[in-house]
């Protein structure tokens, strides 16, 4: 297997098990933070003891601690705790597809603080992903007598799900701005570092309002336990590996098979159903966050085969 077809292969499976949460949550009886504390312990435990074993343990100790990195860290743990109770509040379609809106608030922080100019393209990108979110959670909406309708509530019965799943988009889109700040961390650092703070972040959360575990059967275990392999180490080892064989573009088009999962899941295995303009606002959503990158792919591809002008050399 050529490295290509090694990268493509483990980021698609990579993607397929991430897009599997709501799966799981759904059959775990415990709060959303309890299943993300989890996830996010097995996944540093398992890269700790991937990159000791790879003898990295230096490469640890030489990584330099700033506010960016244990902030980005405790965003990504927020992020996720938040999603994966809106997975258990929500229909995994608009959970799903919410958190995928955090490039868009990332994309506006980097040009508030940053200073990143926002080209039109991105802009085009950006409002089709913000309508997208608009249509998923109900504040534009269509009835046949009314038509169109513009209106600040969420839905009655998926309200506070929907709410956690803006939530988690804001939590992811803060991670991917805050990681921006330490370009220099190396992957496998970069991800036993965002695991171990996001889980300290959720731990703190413990000490305000304390867990339940009291509802936990042996089936509820035993989704967690596998939860915590599949979605936190194998989701993770493959990621690592698919990282060295992709460019970040490739990676960042091909994670978008997770909303397609989630939202697949949520229709075959739990009968949830789409509106039309919730259909229309994920395919906004996913078209907008990938769109940008597939033009520029194919931008670069043109240039690249485009044939070279030679210049006649002038006659002496």
């Amino acid at each position: 297997m050529n490295p290509k077809t090694l990268g493509y292969t483990t980021m698609i499976i990579s993607a397929t098990l991430m897009g599997c949460v709501g799966l799981f949550a759904r059959n775990i009886n415990t709060s959303g933070d309890v299943i993300a504390f989890t996830r996010m312990l097995v996944g540093a435990i398992c890269i700790l003891a991937i990159m000791l074993y790879q003898g990295k343990g230096q490469q640890i100790k030489n990584v330099k601690l700033t506010p960016a990195v244990i902030t980005s860290g405790m965003c990504l743990g927020l992020c996720l705790a938040a999603y994966v109770s809106a997975t258990q509040y929500t229909t995994l379609a608009n959970a799903v597809f919410l958190i995928y809106t955090g490039p868009v608030f990332s994309t506006i922080l980097a040009a508030i603080f940053l200073k990143e100019n926002i080209s039109a393209l991105t802009a085009s990108m950006l409002t089709a992903v913000f309508i997208g979110c608009l249509f998923i959670i109900g504040i534009i909406s269509y009835h046949p007598q009314t038509g169109l309708t513009l209106s600040l509530s969420f839905s009655k019965e998926n309200m506070v799900g929907d709410i956690l799943g803006l939530l988690s988009g804001i939590g992811y889109g803060l991670y991917l701005f805050f990681s921006r700040y330490r370009t220099d961390i190396g992957s496998d650092s970069r991800s036993l570092f965002n695991f171990s703070f996001g889980a300290i972040a959720i731990a703190i959360c413990f000490m305000v309002n304390p867990p339940s575990l009291t509802a936990m059967d042996s089936t509820s275990w035993i989704w967690l336990i596998s939860m915590g392999f599949f979605i936190g180490f194998g989701a993770l080892s493959l990621l690592t590996i698919a990282a060295k064989h992709l460019k970040a573009a490739e990676l960042a088009c091909i994670s978008y098979l997770e909303t397609v999962v989630g939202a697949g899941l949520g229709i075959l295995v739990f009968s949830e159903s789409l509106t039309t303009l919730q259909a229309i606002g994920g395919v906004l959503v996913i078209g907008g966050g990938m769109g940008e990158i597939v033009i520029n792919i194919i931008k670069k591809r043109a240039l690249s085969h485009k044939p070279q002008s030679h210049k006649p050399h002038p006659q002496s």
